[in-house]
């Protein structure tokens, strides 16, 4: 059965803890889509539907080349699904960091990579919005070289009563290596603390590692201005 009675569901793209991701047809435009479906077996299925119909919202809010754009929302057999821009053969972060092993991304590739997610970013403060988990598996590669940034389902809002909160009170939403560090001491996320997560996925784009040790033990050839934004 079609999802909306339209998505045509083909291969798997990836899984994540509240939804999977899959790449479909639209038969209505007869284009290639990402379709996102909340997992089957969730224990709090009513959480997962509030997030998703607050990914759907800020989505429909964000207009930039480095953020996959919404093309639908809807409920499919009792649930929600979200439909988006598809970009074909992308590698996601954490898979080129792994296939890199200790042969890490070159100095001009990565600042390439950076000035791409960055402006992304950007493009996400400048609408009140706070992404909350950038990390390279939230970030993917196109074989053209365009980068975009993935999975706004946690994102924060400067108009806290437009976005609600969706997370437990004493709970930083975000991924444990890449949150800044003022925030285990639950203060509100803002553009910095995405900065601060941006620093951590350059570190590691360069090094291979998390920034758990001083970069230079991994990587002493960067130009100063890298180096002191990463430091």
């Amino acid at each position: 059965m079609k999802i909306g009675g339209r998505y045509a569901r083909g291969n798997p793209l990836g899984i994540g803890g509240m939804g999977e991701i899959w790449e479909g047809t639209d038969d209505r435009l007869n284009r290639q889509v990402a379709i996102k479906v909340i997992r089957p077996g969730l224990p709090d299925r009513p959480a997962a539907r509030r997030r998703f119909y607050r990914e759907a919202r800020i989505l429909a809010r964000l207009r930039h080349p480095g953020i996959p754009a919404l093309y639908d929302f809807g409920a499919h057999d009792d649930d929600l699904f979200i439909v988006m821009e598809l970009v074909p053969g992308a590698v996601g972060l954490r898979d080129l960091i792994a296939e890199r092993g200790d042969d890490p991304l070159p100095v001009p590739w990565t600042a390439l990579i950076g000035a791409q997610f960055c402006a992304a970013l950007a493009a996400a403060h400048g609408a009140g919005l706070i992404h909350r988990d950038l990390t390279p598996s939230n970030i993917v590669l196109a074989p053209d070289g365009a980068v975009k940034i993935l999975d706004f389902g946690v994102a924060g809002a400067a108009d806290r009563a437009e976005f609600s909160e969706i997370t437990h009170p004493g709970e930083v939403p975000g991924s444990a290596h890449y949150i800044a560090p003022e925030l285990d001491g639950h203060a509100g996320a803002d553009a910095r603390s995405d900065l601060y997560s941006a620093g951590c996925v350059l570190y590691e784009l360069l090094t291979g590692h998390h920034p758990t040790e001083p970069r230079a033990a991994f990587r002493d050839d960067l130009p100063e201005p890298l180096a002191h934004v990463i430091d």
